[in-house]
C-alpha cells in the first residue's frame, strides 16, 4: 500500500470517528498528541534524521515506518491483555499515573535542566551512527585513507544498497523503541480506549514525525530545544492526565 493511500484511508477513518461521536475524535487526538511530545527530540527522532542525511530518505523512512507501526502494533496487543490480567477500573486508575509520572518526570527534567546545549540522545545516536559506518565500510571494503570520514558519507550512500538501508532503519528504529515512553504510552491507552482507534493515532503520530525528522534533517535535530520539548510533553500528559481523572470520576472508563 502506497504512502497516499494509507493517509487517505487515514482520512477517511478520521471522518468516520467524527461521525461517530466525540469519543472516537478524543481518542484519536490523544493517540497522535501522545506520540507527537514522546518521539520529537526522542532517540528515534534523531536516528532518522541523521541516517536521511547520509542515505536514501525514502529508504530510510520506509524502515523507520515499518518499524514504528509493527512496534504499535505489539504494544496495542500487549494493551489488549492488560485488562485480563486487571479489572478494567484499576487498569484505568494504573494508567492515569503513568500519564501523571510522565508528565511530572518531564516537568522535573525541564525545571532542573542547565544547560539546553547538552543533547544526550542525539550524541547517543551520532555514536552509534558511527560504529554502523565503520561496519558498513568494512563489509562494503570502502577505504578513503587521506580523508576517511569524507568518503564515508560520500561511498556509503552510493554502493550500500536500499535493502539494507532499510533493513537498518528497521533494526535501529525497532530495538530503539523497546522500553521506550512511546510504547508504555501505546499499551496504556490501548488498555482502556478503543485500540483500533489508538492503532491508528499512535501510528498517524508516528508518521507525522519521522515525517518532520526526515525532511529537516540533522540541522532540524540541532535547532530543538530540548527544555522546551520537555516542558510542552510534560504539561500535554498532565492534560491527559486530567482528562483520565475525569473520565474516571464520571465513569467513562469505567
Amino acid at each position: 500500500m502506497s504512502l497516499r493511500t494509507f493517509i487517505l484511508l487515514c482520512l477517511l477513518y478520521i471522518g468516520y470517528c467524527k461521525e461517530s461521536g466525540e469519543k472516537h475524535l478524543t481518542i484519536l487526538t490523544q493517540s497522535i498528541g501522545s506520540m507527537l511530545v514522546s518521539e520529537i527530540g526522542d532517540k528515534t527522532f534523531f536516528l532518522a534524521a541523521i541516517l536521511s542525511m547520509k542515505f536514501n530518505r525514502l529508504a530510510v523512512f520506509a524502515g523507520a515506518i515499518a518499524a514504528l507501526v509493527l512496534m504499535t502494533g505489539i504494544s496495542c496487543a500487549f494493551g489488549i491483555i492488560v485488562p485480563t490480567l486487571l479489572p478494567r477500573f484499576y487498569t484505568a486508575i494504573v494508567v492515569t499515573i503513568i500519564f501523571y509520572f510522565f508528565g511530572a518526570k518531564l516537568l522535573f527534567d525541564w525545571y532542573h535542566m542547565e544547560n539546553d546545549g547538552d543533547k544526550e540522545e542525539l550524541k547517543q545516536v551520532e555514536m552509534e551512527l558511527e560504529e554502523l559506518d565503520k561496519k558498513l565500510l568494512s563489509s562494503h571494503k570502502i577505504i578513503d585513507p587521506e580523508n576517511p570520514s569524507e568518503g564515508q558519507k560520500t561511498n556509503l550512500a552510493a554502493v550500500v544498497p536500499i535493502q539494507q538501508i532499510v533493513w537498518q532503519a528497521f533494526i535501529m528504529t525497532f530495538l530503539g523503541e523497546w522500553g521506550d515512553r512511546s510504547q508504555i504510552t501505546t499499551i496504556s491507552l490501548s488498555a482502556v480506549q478503543d485500540t483500533d482507534i489508538v492503532f491508528l493515532g499512535c501510528s498517524l503520530g508516528h508518521l507525522m514525525c519521522t515525517t518532520i525528522a526526515i525532511l529537516g534533517g540533522k540541522l532540524l535535530a540541532n535547532q530543538i530545544s530540548e527544555k522546551t520539548v520537555n516542558l510542552v510533553g510534560g504539561t500535554v500528559f498532565i492534560i491527559f492526565g486530567l482528562m483520565h481523572t475525569y473520565d474516571l470520576m464520571t465513569g467513562h472508563l469505567d
